[in-house]
């Protein structure tokens, strides 16, 4: 039995077959085989794609909440690069409230501090002072509130160091909230000293405090700034101290190394 068949193809017209049915059947066959094959190829496509999307959207998640990368440099707060890893330092060396406070007369070169405890603080001395140049330290720790230079100044108004001594007791200085900000390092006319740079809002308050007594006491306010103060633990040195007669600022600008408080140090 012979059947006609037409068929449409794309591009080419119309066309004409004749054949027997079995012919027509197999025809039809090869052509739905290659409609599925090509639905199937299809839904490879867009299980493939799928799963590309997948991987893609999982990398981008991973990179999210990656941890952050350790090998970057860091920073002082100035935008300058640290020298060196962190030293580490137990925090307990803020805790300052329970440590006696000490006067420190000595005529017109009486000076203010506030003390810490030194067994905190060694640790990061003898970590300093494991390297070829051996450095000393005084055995103990503070900052220098109002140092004797400036003390003199105070002096030369009247001022005694009984009255700032009062001043720092009623500001409660043992309790002063204190920051490290990171340990410093001078190399200056070959002397090297290492300190710890601190933050200290209430020292500065302490300091205002004074000058409005030097101003109360007719004073000469431009001899003796508030402001002027770079509060910092000294850690060890070479052969001496270095201060602000010598030209050198224990600020921000001299950080060292990074500052890391710990509960327990290694």
């Amino acid at each position: 039995m012979a059947i006609n068949v037409r068929f449409d193809w794309p591009g080419c017209g119309n066309a004409m077959f004749v054949g027997h049915s079995g012919t027509v059947l197999f025809k039809f066959a090869s052509s739905f085989i290659s409609s599925l094959y090509f639905f199937l190829y299809i839904v490879y496509l867009l299980v493939t794609m799928k799963l590309n999307l997948i991987v893609l959207v999982a990398a981008l998640v991973g990179s999210t909440f990656a941890k952050p990368n350790t090998q970057a440099v860091k920073q002082t707060p100035l935008g300058v690069p640290y020298q060196g890893d962190a030293i580490q330092i137990n925090k307990k060396v803020l805790s300052t409230k329970k440590i006696p406070f000490q006067s420190h007369p000595a005529g017109n070169a009486s000076w203010l501090g506030m003390n810490f405890d030194f067994q905190y603080v060694k640790p990061v001395f003898d970590i300093l002072n494991s390297t070829q140049v051996p450095l000393l330290n005084r055995g103990e720790s503070h900052i220098t509130v109002i140092s004797p230079p400036e003390f003199g100044v105070l002096a030369a108004a009247g001022i005694t160091i009984d009255q700032v001594n009062q001043i720092a007791l009623k500001e409660k200085i043992q309790s002063s909230k204190v920051k490290i900000v990171c340990l410093g390092k001078e190399d200056v006319s070959g002397k090297i000293v290492y300190q710890l740079v601190v933050s200290a809002p209430n020292l500065v308050n302490i300091r205002e405090k004074v000058f409005q007594l030097f101003a109360k006491q007719g004073g000469n306010t431009a001899l003796f700034d508030p402001s002027a103060f770079w509060p910092h633990i000294t850690v060890g040195f070479t052969s001496g101290d270095l201060f602000i007669q010598d030209g050198v600022y224990k600020g921000a600008n001299v950080c060292y190394r990074p500052i890391s408080l710990k509960s327990k140090v290694k």
